[in-house]
């Protein structure tokens, strides 16, 4: 019991105009229940110990937040960089020119950023690209950092980071102004290559119609539309449908894998038995 509770209990005892059982339930009520002070005691204690607490998990919060941010902005400096180093390659036989050109683009696009001087260890001369390999046909590119922790943990005192970016080198044109080797577009299991991704097969150019009028709609190259097996069958009485300008069905679902395009960008040489797509390729040989 504590001190004023135990002033209070003795006066109480003390006084003898209380009638004895009313002295009693006091005694019981002091004995058997903490009084009031000894409770605000209890509150001062939790709330010395919720609030730090909280105020800790508020700042880790915050603290990821950053790194999110910091990492980011790497991530596109490595990009920014790998791309004007795989255009200048062509330019360039020394490893060392080429890594020092590297590094000139990513802390030119990194030079706004005040996050990383000051969650980075050394600020933004603080990331190494040492690590980042030239050779071959590719350029990857590798930045090694340490975020500085805002509190130490015995002998932690940062979180070391490590990102990559992979970019081929640009290899020139050939003879007649044309590149050896192009890049085309193939999607999984289409049979045919694309030398543009805005070709009209790529591109679906998808359209809301109704279903009162898909009967007499055709497609641009005079086709009709019919049902798509895998979501206009499983939704008969759908009033709105889905139709794209070369297609040949219609769909009652947006999220249907038919009016989907995985597009993969390859070398012409690595497009297997494709042929050339009548729209954007026409004309061309592989």
């Amino acid at each position: 019991m504590s001190q004023c509770g135990n002033r209070h209990f003795a006066l109480v005892c003390q006084n003898e105009s209380l009638p004895k059982n009313a002295r009693q339930k006091t005694e019981d009520a002091f004995c058997n229940g903490a009084p009031l002070c000894a409770r605000r005691g209890s509150f001062t204690l939790e709330a010395a110990v919720v609030i730090p607490l909280t105020a800790a998990f508020l700042a880790a919060l915050l603290f990821f937040f950053r790194v999110l941010q910091i990492q980011t902005a790497v991530s596109g400096a490595l990009s920014y960089a790998g791309r004007k180093s795989a255009a200048a390659s062509s330019f360039s036989d020394s490893e060392t020119a080429e890594l020092a050109a590297a590094k000139l683009y990513f802390l030119k696009t990194l030079s706004k950023d005040e996050n990383i001087d000051r969650y980075v260890r050394g600020g933004k001369l603080g990331i190494s690209l040492a690590g980042s390999d030239f050779c071959g046909e590719y350029i990857a590119l590798e930045a090694a950092y340490e975020i500085q922790l805002p509190v130490h943990f015995f002998s932690v005192r940062g979180i070391p980071v490590i990102q990559k970016s992979v970019n081929r080198k640009w290899t020139g044109e050939s003879a007649d102004g044309e590149e050896a080797d192009p890049f085309v577009y193939i999607t999984p299991e289409g049979t045919v290559y694309h030398l543009s991704t805005s070709c009209h097969y790529l591109d679906l150019s998808i359209q809301t119609v109704k279903s009162a009028e898909i009967g007499r709609l055709r497609n641009q190259n005079g086709h009709k539309y019919y049902a798509c097996e895998r979501c206009a069958a499983e939704n008969p009485k759908q009033k709105d449908l889905y139709i794209t300008d070369y297609g040949t069905v219609y769909h009652a679902s947006l999220q249907c894998s038919g009016l989907k395009r995985t597009i993969y960008e390859v070398r012409l040489s690595e497009v297997g038995t494709r042929g050339a797509c009548s729209k954007c390729a026409a004309g061309k040989k592989k």
